[in-house]
């Protein structure tokens, strides 16, 4: 029977499907006009990018979870013998995604694109990757301006005009920062990392192999791969929710695209989800720095943020 756990995990993951779906429809559209892919121009382009984008963001934070990280590493020891479980039924699983390691991107590759669309701690500054810098920033600001939009309300339903100018020009900004580094690789590579993740899960949260660890949830047999393996163990919940919440805000980003242009329209009202996501991005970054510890924060916490009040 699954558990809570992996039937939250499957709504994200058919969320993100779906956003990839959505994502490649729209560039084979564009491809059919005529529409050349690269350069990222705007509207519709932008849309198709930043739907993509917000897959791969949840990727990322899976990523960082070990959810690829440790199939990769359970098929290893499986092949060098030095795993002292029986597999049994899953074994035909693990085999498959051995098989299939060199048609999907390898740790390092995921790692490089991840770090020059996101700038993960993590990442592997790599010359056709470079680090984006910026990002986490420009997802910060838009955030706190969410997270800000009812202050000083002079309307109950969509704010005031200088909280929505906040919103507009936080989400101008950080557009700007994605598309300018995407490409057309973007929604192929968004569909493959979510296939790769996709496999690992049904691996992870299979009865045999939970059963083998002697585990209830696909994180703790990630956990116990971890310790097999003598690794670190990370901090599973945290990274799916700031994954989940990364993906509605950037999924929320390509839906806005469109009328960001409109000075004289509100773009988002106080009771939409996404304003529940950018509480809940900032509250997982802001745990997940304290588990990493002062000297290296993943995100910077800035004087009068909401991120002071949540931190008291």
């Amino acid at each position: 029977m699954a558990t809570g756990q992996e039937v939250g995990l499957e709504l994200i993951l058919r969320r993100a499907e779906s956003l990839v779906r959505s994502a490649a429809a729209l560039t084979l559209a564009l491809e059919d006009f005529g529409i050349e892919l690269p350069p990222v121009s705007s509207g519709a382009v932008d849309q198709a990018q930043l739907r993509a984008i917000a897959t791969l963001y949840l990727a990322s934070e899976l990523e960082a979870a070990g959810v690829i990280p440790a199939v990769e590493t359970l098929t290893r020891l499986a092949r060098s013998g030095s795993l002292p479980v029986d597999l049994g039924e899953a074994a035909p699983l693990i085999q498959a995604f051995w098989q299939s390691r060199n048609e999907r991107a390898t740790e390092e590759e995921r790692l490089g694109f991840f770090s020059g669309l996101f700038g993960v701690v993590e990442g592997p500054d790599h010359t056709e990757h470079p680090r984006n810098n910026e990002f986490e920033d420009r997802l910060l600001d838009l955030c706190e301006a969410l997270y800000k939009l009812d202050e000083q309300a002079s309307n109950a339903s969509w704010g005031g005009v200088a909280q929505q100018a906040r919103v507009r020009g936080a989400a101008q900004r950080l557009i700007i920062n994605l598309v300018r580094i995407s490409s057309g690789i973007t929604v192929f590579l968004a569909q493959e990392v979510l296939a790769a993740i996709r496999a690992a899960l049904e691996i992870l949260g299979h009865s045999a192999v939970k059963a083998a660890f002697h585990s209830r949830t696909p994180w703790e047999v990630v956990a116990a791969i971890e310790r097999q393996s003598k690794e670190t163990t990370r901090g599973y919940e945290l990274h799916v929710q700031r994954g989940q919440a990364g993906m509605t805000l950037l999924a929320w980003l390509a839906d806005a695209a469109p009328i960001l242009d409109a000075n004289n329209k509100p773009i988002v009202g106080l009771d939409h989800p996404v304003i529940v996501a950018a509480l809940e991005w900032l509250e997982a970054s802001l745990a997940l720095s304290e588990d990493v510890g002062p000297a290296a924060p993943a995100t910077p916490i800035r004087p009068n943020s909401p991120w002071t009040a949540l931190a008291g």
